[in-house]
């Protein structure tokens, strides 16, 4: 009886497999930086060769750069975290920013004839 079962539901479990298959391939594709950076890449590429101007490598870019924050926000919805808080342009350096200043002060030369 369990072998004439299993032969009754080999049709499912195969289908089901594929689906498993083609869901795991989606997924990859929806999550995928790699084509977006290299329009990115192409699209630096024209610039340099004078194809196109600042302004449309510009826009280019900021479209380029959309797509990937889209792409890292499914990222981090599939693993289940929670969505990026974004701040904008404060003008503030944050801790953990990577920014770093370096001030060297130096003392002012005295002028000839001054004391």
């Amino acid at each position: 009886m369990l072998l004439l079962d299993d032969l009754l539901m080999l049709p499912i479990a195969g289908f089901r497999s594929v689906m498993n298959t083609l869901l795991k391939v989606a997924m990859e594709e929806y999550t995928d930086e790699a084509p977006i950076k290299e329009e990115l890449l192409e699209l630096q590429m024209r610039l340099d060769a004078g194809e196109i101007t600042e302004a449309e490598y510009v826009k280019g870019e900021a479209h380029i750069l959309d797509l990937l924050r889209e792409i890292k926000a499914r990222k981090r919805e599939l693993a289940g975290l929670p969505p990026e808080e974004t701040q904008g342009l404060s003008g503030k350096v944050m801790q953990g920013s990577g920014a770093s200043l370096t001030v060297e002060f130096n003392p002012p030369e005295s002028t000839p004839g001054k004391k």
